[in-house]
């Protein structure tokens, strides 16, 4: 299709015309896709008739940018997918398709089908951002209460701080420090050990008499425990954006008959944002297990050369397990190696 260029008149025209059908047959009879009949509606709306018709356009010459049926059933079957994102979100998710399309676009599109932009709250300007260096150095853990019907559940999340990726979790109908240790256990067996957990006080994580089970548990395992600051859920930032996520995502879209439908779903949920789900905390083009495996470079690396990652993704598959040697320094100054979270205790201490 070739770009046209039309007057104000001839687009107001178009406007008229389209009270009377839909926007997407004027857009077709006037050759044009229907998100630019929908920006010229904007527009008139905002300023008027009088003005709309006067109003001279930038760059007349440049002509009206079409978008392709591919693009545009690509980013509507990608929002569909991920109904949480953002514009820029699924731009980002379709480059590792390697499918180019711009921000501005996909924006058009998505609004045209029902996006509404979110009221973004401001931050403090003061703020400190703060991220660990390496995997499993810092995991954060949080727990999520929503209601299947009348039933009051819990999802319970470990998360790892520098690459975002889901270590463990559980749904539960009741949520206790057992069960709190069993997800951190799944994980330390699975992955590695974390060196330090970041946790609120809830009464699970935390005592206020002396110290509780689940604290014994890490100081047994050499986990250092960390507690975010009263009334400041900033500090557990990380983990409480995936909570939204899931929450925004999955539990307010999905009507859940039983805690197995539930469990079943979260556990979709979490496989889609470890290993398909372009995070934007960790710049927007990786997904959090590519950052959590050290794929980073070589996936940023091949996007640039196009090479279509989505090809050959060697953690695609969900029982994907991680060796990794931890070495931990004791409380006495004696140094031991955790692999795959098993202890092997080295002789002798720091000189």
């Amino acid at each position: 299709m070739a770009k046209t260029n039309f007057t104000q008149q001839q687009k107001a025209a178009v406007l008229k015309s389209a009270k009377k059908t839909t926007v997407k047959d004027v857009a077709k009879v006037a050759g044009v896709h229907y998100t630019t009949v929908y920006d010229w509606r904007k527009q008139f709306e905002a300023i008027g008739e009088e003005a709309f018709l006067v109003y001279q356009v930038s760059k007349p010459g440049r002509g009206i940018k079409q978008i392709s049926k591919e693009k545009e059933k690509a980013v509507l079957q990608e929002w569909e997918n991920n109904p949480g994102f953002g514009p820029g979100q699924v731009r980002n998710q379709l480059r590792r398709q390697m499918i180019t399309i711009s921000t501005t676009s996909v924006r058009k599109i998505m609004k045209a089908n029902g996006y509404q932009v979110k009221n973004k709250k401001s931050k403090p300007k003061n703020g400190t951002r703060f991220e660990a260096s390496r995997p499993l150095e810092l995991a954060q853990m949080d727990i999520l209460e929503f209601y299947i019907n009348k039933l009051k559940v819990y999802v319970i999340i470990l998360l790892d701080d520098y690459s975002r990726f889901i270590l463990g979790w559980n749904l539960l109908e009741k949520t206790s420090m057992d069960e709190v240790i069993k997800v951190i256990q799944n994980a330390v067996s699975r992955y590695g050990k974390m060196e330090e957990l970041l946790t609120d006080r809830g009464f699970v994580f935390y005592s206020w008499h002396g110290i509780n089970r689940f604290e014994k548990y890490l100081e047994m395992e050499r986990i250092e425990h960390t507690h975010a600051s009263a009334h400041h859920p900033q500090t557990l930032g990380k983990v409480e954006a995936c909570n939204k996520n899931i929450k925004y995502e999955l539990l307010k879209t999905h009507l859940f008959l039983t805690l197995q439908e539930a469990k079943t779903a979260v556990e979709k949920w979490v496989h889609n944002y470890n290993y398909h789900r372009t995070h934007q905390g960790i710049g927007g083009m990786l997904v959090p297990a590519e950052r959590f495996h050290g794929q980073a470079e070589q996936i940023l690396s091949n996007l640039n050369q196009d090479v279509d990652i989505t090809k050959k993704n060697p953690y695609s598959n969900f029982g994907i397990e991680r060796s990794i040697l931890n070495l931990v320094l004791g409380s006495h100054g004696e140094l031991a190696f955790y692999l795959m979270g098993k202890p092997i205790q080295l002789t002798g201490g720091l000189s």
